[in-house]
């Protein structure tokens, strides 16, 4: 965590699997790519209910049947804000492999933050999704460059407005803010074991009523409850 200067953190060097958090350094990859193509926010791609992923997250699905165009902005959205994996893979599909994606994490200077899988990937094969990695103290670097460059060009911006406040994960690191502060965050989870546990994970930039701010990630494995990550937040936050 980082906050007033002052860097914390409690095994913040470790690999941990994103998960859905790996949809952050996506979108900063897709504004990049935008941007670079000459393309707008609402520019459209037409998709197909039918060669989407059917068993996945994915808010997405309920929204048409047959085909329906859909912006770059609206896949963000869903993608950031309601954490929608078939919007994440049409953002792969469309704008960039992983590759790619890692490739733009190295050209900022992350070398910590490992893309390699899609989603549909990761859902053949669960185990492989530690290929999508990063430690708590890379992730919590990224967010503070994304602080100090949001407002570099439109897509940036818009990024900023599709995660402040999120819909997803408001038990994790949202339940341990104090009252007035706001929230830009990604969480991100694994899949459940048969014992009823999984990875869970929360990222983020934590707005202060007084102007300040705080950069925190919290990355934990085999979690037995959301309430894991909003006690660690917590304490980070109260040191």
């Amino acid at each position: 965590m980082i906050r007033n200067d002052s860097v914390s953190g409690i095994n913040e060097k470790e690999r941990f699997a994103m998960h859905s958090v790996m949809k952050f350094p996506q979108a900063l990859y897709v504004a990049d790519y935008l941007s670079r193509k000459g393309l707008a926010l609402d520019d459209t791609i037409v998709v197909d209910k039918t060669d989407l992923m059917q068993d996945t997250w994915s808010p997405m699905l309920k929204q048409f049947e047959g085909k329906m165009a859909f912006s770059y902005a609206e896949l963000l959205e869903l993608s950031l804000g309601q954490s929608d994996n078939n919007a994440c893979e049409l953002l792969f599909k469309y704008c960039g492999k992983p590759k790619a994606v890692e490739k733009y994490m190295r050209k900022l200077g992350f070398r910590d933050i490992h893309v390699r899988m899609t989603e549909k990937q990761m859902h053949k094969n669960p185990a492989k999704a530690i290929k999508n990695s990063s430690t708590p103290a890379e992730m919590v670097r990224l967010f503070e460059w994304f602080y100090h460059h949001k407002d570099d060009n439109r897509y940036l911006t818009f990024i900023w407005k599709a995660m402040i406040d999120c819909s997803t994960g408001l038990k994790r690191i949202p339940a341990a803010i104090p009252a007035g502060t706001r929230i830009v965050h990604k969480t991100g989870t694994g899949f459940p074991s048969p014992e009823g546990v999984q990875d869970m994970n929360d990222a983020g930039i934590i707005l202060m009523p007084d102007g300040s701010y705080a950069i925190i990630a919290v990355f934990v494995t085999h979690s037995p409850s959301e309430a894991v990550i909003a006690n660690i937040a917590r304490q980070l936050l109260n040191k």
